[in-house]
């Protein structure tokens, strides 16, 4: 037979809160907003400028963003504690692992972005419900001078989305005021593509 075993029971602590009267608040309160005051504004120093530029309320403020990892953050603790509970089944416990890499993935797209000011991600939003349309900011052409376009993207010159069924002969006016000799025939990056080539080689 077991033997009984009598624990002891230690009385809990129980911490004390100090009273005190409504005139020793006003002067805690007076005295927080005095050393509020003096506080520096924090300086985003690993923050994009262009980030840092716009308001509160625009989707891609560093307040947005910000929250959006948050968010991300504890949903993927949330999924990592799922992945491991004591009656998951494997097919559910696969699906919450690949759920939490998709987050970690999107927090450091988010990141990225803070840092420097440009997203690479193909959606955005608190939990990518937004596609983001990619903009044109260097021009590419074929030798004919004919501009490269990919469906999807923004472009500047036509300033709308390139869709599928368009074409170059709607914008007459774009080449008439270029000179075909003046085009460039390759874009920037693909010149700094082919340094950085010639670099590795030598």
């Amino acid at each position: 037979m077991a033997k009984k075993v009598k624990i002891e029971r230690k009385p809990i602590k129980v911490k004390r809160t100090r009273k005190i009267s409504e005139e020793q608040r006003e002067a805690l309160r007076e005295r927080m907003t005095k050393m509020r005051k003096k506080r520096k504004p924090a300086e985003y120093k690993n923050i994009s400028k262009t980030v840092l530029a716009l308001p509160d309320d625009d989707i891609y403020s560093l307040k947005n963003v910000k929250g959006w990892i948050k968010h991300n953050k504890e949903m993927v603790a949330a999924l990592g504690k799922q992945a491991k509970g004591k009656y998951v089944g494997e097919k559910e416990r696969r699906i919450a692992e690949n759920q939490a890499g998709s987050r970690k993935a999107y927090i450091r797209y988010c990141e990225h972005y803070l840092k420097h000011g440009d997203w690479i991600g193909m959606f955005s939003g608190q939990d990518e419900e937004h596609k983001v349309v990619p903009r044109c900011v260097v021009m590419a052409y074929y030798p004919d001078g004919t501009p490269k376009r990919s469906v999807g993207v923004f472009y500047q010159d036509i300033n709308m989305v390139w869709s599928k069924g368009m074409d170059e002969s709607e914008f007459p006016h774009l080449r008439d005021d270029v000179p075909t000799s003046s085009i460039p025939l390759e874009s920037v990056t693909d010149i700094a593509f082919r340094e950085n080539q010639n670099r590795l080689v030598k």
